[in-house]
């Protein structure tokens, strides 16, 4: 037990302890990749160190010094932040950690004997280790915290239909599209043309619809579920956990569910998995998979906080911007290429376009806007600048849509929520709420769609009409949130 255990324990201790923490949201096979490579990159840092100082003793310590400093950087952050907040910040606590370093090189050097030190270390990581496991068997167990989830549908709710037509569905979601009487009122903008687009191509507008949620996971996990959120934490102190934990509901959703159910095959053109159709795309502002172990990590804080920077001022290279554009013009292509497919059986598919969410890609001219160019006057002007952009995609998607399956399927277009950047005029909260809300039926029978209602209901109310279904409409209420943790929605933070 006087071995170094310790310096390979100690990549087992992080992988391990991230899997439990996110067992919800996480999977061994992310796992044990990340856990070869921290495993590997241990026993170089080893080798090379051991050459160094002619000590296995020395060497192990050194590493497992550099290792948990990598692993543990982001919550040594967060611990100074909260409890000295002057030493957060980049320019004191890398030279106190360099200054630290040098440190326990030079007590290394000078000592030749550790004494119980590896032994301590190992049995504290082995203790570590045995906790995490009964963690994971509790939870395993359904015993813990209360997971976010939509309230789910009690058995005999849905009725047989065998008579109903089975039209494929479109759900086209563009994030955080403001309704167009919101961009009216609040922000001098015109939108009509999208507007007598809709209304031209059959669609009827639900030019008051709003969200229920202002953040895009608890929306979206809203919206799949037809129902309200069910153990969602104190709103009003949102944490980043609670944005991951808000995509379980999501992956099980309430929609797939039903029609699945009704023979119905799932595409899945989005940035969040569904049971079985895990999602084309990684999520670009929420972190996923092996993201949610590594996130804390030195390398993945830095390119959080400075990435852009590094990547404009080093690298010459604008990745975040130009991976945004090309996930989305990818996202398209798949979503028209696959209405062009005959199939047996009835579809249903799901699109996630980041637009005219940010970053914002274009200017009012349709150009695309380079991050040196001279900015706007505000990112509101920004925003609005590029929904002649994003209306242009929007067009395009649902004139290829109708054309290709003949005018038959219905198609939703959705945002889950509006704008939350501050609005030229009126109460900014308020407006959040409002979203892009537009439905096409082929057969043009609008009759139990209302202007006022909310995302929660938008399911409700397709399911009753296509499949005769007797959902009752639930109350439709917004719930205000605000996120106490990073929540600017730039590279690497939680998602707007």
């Amino acid at each position: 037990m006087r071995s170094p255990l310790f310096l390979f324990l100690l990549p087992v201790f992080f992988v391990f302890h991230g899997y439990v923490e996110y067992y919800h949201n996480i999977s061994l096979a992310d796992c044990l990749p990340l856990l070869a490579i921290y495993s590997a990159a241990a026993l170089v840092l080893f080798l090379v160190l051991r050459w160094l100082f002619r000590s296995n003793d020395r060497a192990s310590l050194l590493s497992a010094a550099i290792l948990s400093f990598y692993f543990f950087f982001g919550a040594l952050l967060d611990f100074l932040k909260d409890h000295m907040p002057p030493l957060h910040r980049y320019i004191v606590i890398l030279p106190l950690l360099g200054i630290g370093f040098i440190g326990i090189c030079l007590y290394l050097r000078k000592k030749n004997s550790f004494g119980r030190l590896p032994l301590f270390l190992n049995v504290l990581l082995l203790i570590y280790i045995l906790s995490d496991v009964i963690s994971l068997s509790r939870r395993a167990a359904g015993i813990g915290p209360a997971q976010i989830s939509g309230y789910p549908q009690p058995p005999g709710t849905y009725k047989p239909c065998d008579t109903c037509p089975d039209p494929d569905i479109y759900f086209l979601l563009f994030d955080g599209y403001s309704s167009s009487h919101v961009l009216q009122e609040v922000c001098d903008y015109d939108n009509s043309g999208l507007d007598s687009f809709l209304v031209k191509e059959g669609f009827c507008i639900q030019g008051h619809s709003r969200s229920n949620y202002p953040y895009t996971p608890f929306s979206l996990a809203s919206i799949l579920n037809f129902s309200y959120l069910t153990n969602l934490p104190d709103p009003l102190h949102t944490t980043a956990d609670d944005f991951i934990n808000a995509q379980q509901p999501i992956r099980g959703n309430e929609v797939i569910r039903f029609l699945t159910g009704r023979g119905y095959s799932i595409v899945n053109n989005s940035i969040f998995d569904l049971a079985g159709h895990p999602a084309s795309f990684d999520q670009p502002f929420l972190p996923s998979g092996s993201r949610l172990i590594t996130g804390r990590t030195f390398f993945n804080i830095i390119m959080r906080d400075r990435g852009s920077w590094i990547d404009a001022h080093l690298f010459r290279s604008d990745k975040f911007r130009t991976g945004i554009f090309h996930t989305n013009q990818e996202l398209e292509a798949r979503t028209i290429e696959e209405s062009r497919k005959v199939s047996d059986k009835p579809k249903f598919l799901y699109a996630h376009l980041m637009m005219p969410h940010y970053p914002f890609l274009f200017d009012s001219l349709q150009r695309w806007r380079e991050p040196a160019s001279p900015r706007a006057k505000t990112e509101l002007d920004e925003y609005l600048a590029y929904l002649p952009y994003t209306n242009s995609r929007i067009r395009e998607m649902i004139t290829a849509i109708k054309k290709n399956t003949g005018g038959k399927a219905v198609i939703i277009f959705m945002s889950d929520h509006g704008s939350r950047l501050p609005p030229r005029r009126g109460p900014e909260d308020p407006d959040i709420f409002y979203n892009q809300n537009a439905i096409y039926f082929p057969d043009q029978d609008y009759r139990l769609l209302y202007d006022s209602i909310s995302a929660v209901n938008t399911f409700r109310v397709v399911f009753n009409k296509l499949f005769r279904q007797d959902l009752p409409l639930l109350k439709d209420s917004t719930i205000m949130m605000k996120v106490v943790e990073e929540g600017t929605g730039r590279p690497g933070s939680i998602a707007r």
